[in-house]
């Protein structure tokens, strides 16, 4: 039976709020997509002028006429995503209308203003319009493909097994006293001290890519796993008992292959849920060395083991930056914690793939939870009698 308006509004939202936003059609993924993507637009426009602001702010010689005019940019592209969320709330034919007008006035701020914001009237401004035009493009071909959907979903998943995250970090204490013991050692302050920062992300990157191609590998072999045992593990009746798509007891959907959009959708909020921990234990061990080299290692040791120049003779070591924000840390440290806090984050990718507990924690709730949405996934499509897939 097919779903009526109402039914597939609820639908939809059901599956975007599940992360799986490739289920729908195309057609429903395109609606309203120019005052969908202005949110996320303005927030990346704000974390760029507050970014930009902090940095010349802590510089050496701050310029207040450029800081005041980031923090007016800032202000409108931080109060725009409520604005245009209580637009769409309100739900009259004249509030969509302001809404459309509103995001289109976000885009034009993001694109045209404020690169004369950040780099005055010149033809550097000029030159800038092309990226940020680049990027409000990618932001809503991102939409399109439902990315925040997936994300907001993960980051939801991530929060509430957070216990697991706290549960492997006790188990992983004997990796953290291996560390510490790496952390100070002369050569590996000596490479971080030498390393470029733009080396050093390079170096990052690469790891974060070994990361996300052994997480990638593992989860697909699980969706695919799932999808031929599903059947016999749990009544799809009971799986969606409470949801939009309920059936009636003892009711089988037909089960079609999944799509490749779809199988690529189920990874990603798999991936993404378990990369958000990664992050998370990532953060907090370059945060613990950080403290501990601020404690333990005094200035002349850390000019000593890197071999590092300081700013000026008799002085400490320079200061470091992050994201061009001045920070109170020598570089050298910056860099270090950075390294070993990374290394350990891949070493965490890894052991939670064999971690008994961790999998009963975190792996199998999000497999269970990834069941109901495909199970409502066959059930949405028979509903819609084949017209789910065009």
């Amino acid at each position: 039976m097919a779903l009526t308006h109402a039914e597939r509004r609820r639908v939809h939202d059901w599956f975007l709020a599940r992360g799986l936003p490739l289920v729908l059609t195309r057609r429903v993924r395109s609606r309203a997509l120019i005052p969908r993507s202005a949110p996320a637009v303005a927030s990346v426009g704000a974390l760029t002028a507050v970014t930009m602001l902090l940095a010349d702010w802590t510089g050496d010689a701050p310029d207040y006429g450029y800081i005041a005019r980031l923090v007016v940019l800032a202000a409108v592209l931080i109060a725009a995503p409520f604005a245009l969320h209580m637009l769409h709330r309100t739900g009259t034919t004249a509030s969509e209308a302001g809404r459309r007008t509103a995001a289109l006035l976000v885009m034009a701020i993001f694109v045209l203003i404020m690169p004369v914001a950040v780099s005055g009237w010149s033809s550097a401004a000029l030159a800038e319009v092309p990226i940020f035009l680049l990027v409000s493009l990618l932001t809503i071909w991102f939409t399109y493909l439902g990315f925040g959907s997936i994300l907001l979903w993960a980051f939801r998943f991530a929060w509430i097994q957070l216990g697991a995250l706290g549960t492997l970090m006790s188990r992983a204490l004997p990796l953290l006293m291996l560390t510490v013991v790496v952390y100070f050692t002369g050569e590996l302050w000596q490479l971080a001290a030498r390393m470029t920062r733009e080396r050093l992300w390079q170096t990052i990157g690469f790891l974060a890519l070994v990361a996300l191609v052994f997480m990638i590998a593992t989860i697909r072999d699980e969706v695919l796993a799932l999808r031929d045992d599903r059947s016999g593990q749990s009544d799809p009746a009971s799986l969606l008992r409470a949801t939009p798509l309920a059936l009636a007891p003892g009711k089988q959907p037909t089960r079609t292959p999944l799509s490749l959009g779809e199988q690529a959708n189920v990874v990603a909020v798999m991936v993404v849920s378990q990369a958000i921990q990664v992050v998370l234990f990532t953060t907090g061990l370059f945060a613990f060395f950080l403290a501990l080299g601020i404690i333990a290692i005094p200035d002349d040791v850390t000019v000593l083991w890197s071999s590092e120049q300081t700013c000026t003779t008799g002085e400490p070591p320079c200061a470091g930056t992050w994201f061009g924000i001045h920070i109170p840390i020598p570089q050298t440290v910056v860099h270090t914690s950075l390294f070993v806090a990374v290394l350990s984050g891949l070493y965490f990718t890894v052991s939670t793939s064999v971690d008994p507990l961790y999998r009963q924690r975190f792996f199998e709730p999000l497999i269970a939870d990834v069941a109901v949405s495909l199970a409502g996934r066959d059930a949405y499509l028979e509903m819609e009698d084949g017209h789910g897939r065009q």
